[in-house]
């Protein structure tokens, strides 16, 4: 995992890998919803659509 690009206005890039996009996915779905703020739980969303727990 690593950060890209810095943007001047505080905007961050990361690169990871899938499995690091899984490995963060999991970590933030095992809190529980009332200790997420809504930039991790937007985050966790995005990261349950690029990388999906097979079934």
């Amino acid at each position: 995992m690593e950060i890209v690009k810095l943007e001047d206005d505080g905007t961050v890039t990361v690169k990871m890998t899938a499995q690091e996009a899984a490995q963060v996915r999991d970590d933030i779905g095992q809190k529980p919803a009332s200790s997420v703020s809504p930039a991790g739980d937007q985050l966790h969303s995005l990261l349950e659509w690029a990388t999906p727990i097979p079934h």
